[in-house]
């Protein structure tokens, strides 16, 4: 117990030291507590079953990720970490244009920024999972290197950070009994964390009505 104790520490510790990509998802989680307030003080009415449509454009969003990952892969440029900038781009474009799509859908084409945000961040979630999934099967069938690029990739940026030699040794140590499974697990989170800012950006550029505050 006391084992399991220490390499959660060790992983926290590591995640939080690893660099300012990490740092940017524990304050886009900060950030999604915000958004969620800021919605709840405003009067809104939803127009449409935004949560299966989130739950179909998810999977079609997830499954758009893999796509950009394989084709990579064919120009011989393969990811070096489970979420990086080619993956945050593809979700976005994604959010983008299947939330232009479920407002377009709607019987009026009228949308408030509520159902936009709760539509943009159930699809970030469902298409990390599938992006999660993809990655177990694209590091054991496609690019079996992927995981020691990975790990190539965060050791590189822990020798980099700040701390001793013996903190990064022991942070190093940690990294390398890292599993497949470990990598997808940090690809999915990453990915749903950062449907955070997509869903944000989506919401504000696609809604047509007007929010009203709620009576106190």
């Amino acid at each position: 117990m006391v084992a399991a104790g220490v390499r959660l520490g060790l992983l926290i510790t590591l995640l939080w030291r690893n660099g300012a990509q990490v740092r940017k998802n524990c304050y886009l989680c900060i950030g999604k507590l915000y958004v969620m307030k800021f919605i709840r003080r405003y009067q809104s009415d939803i127009y449409g079953n935004y949560r299966l449509a989130a739950l179909r454009d998810g999977a079609l969003a997830g499954l758009l990720i893999a796509g950009v990952v394989l084709f990579c892969k064919l120009i011989y440029y393969p990811i070096y970490a489970p979420e990086n900038y080619v993956t945050d781009i593809a979700l976005l474009v994604a959010t983008l244009f299947f939330a232009y799509r479920y407002r377009s859908r709607l019987p009026e084409k009228r949308v408030f920024f509520k159902e936009l945000m709760l539509y943009g961040l159930g699809l970030g979630i469902v298409a990390a999972v599938v992006y999660g999934l993809f990655l177990l099967f694209y590091g054991s069938v496609v690019d079996q290197g992927f995981a020691a690029r990975c790990l190539e990739h965060f050791i590189a940026g822990e020798q980099r950070g700040a701390g001793t030699d013996e903190e990064k040794a022991a942070t190093i140590a940690v990294m390398r009994t890292y599993k497949l499974r470990t990598w997808a697990f940090i690809g999915a989170f990453r990915t749903a964390v950062m449907a955070i800012m997509t869903a944000f950006v989506a919401a504000l550029l696609f809604r047509t009505e007007k929010n009203v505050v709620r009576p106190k």
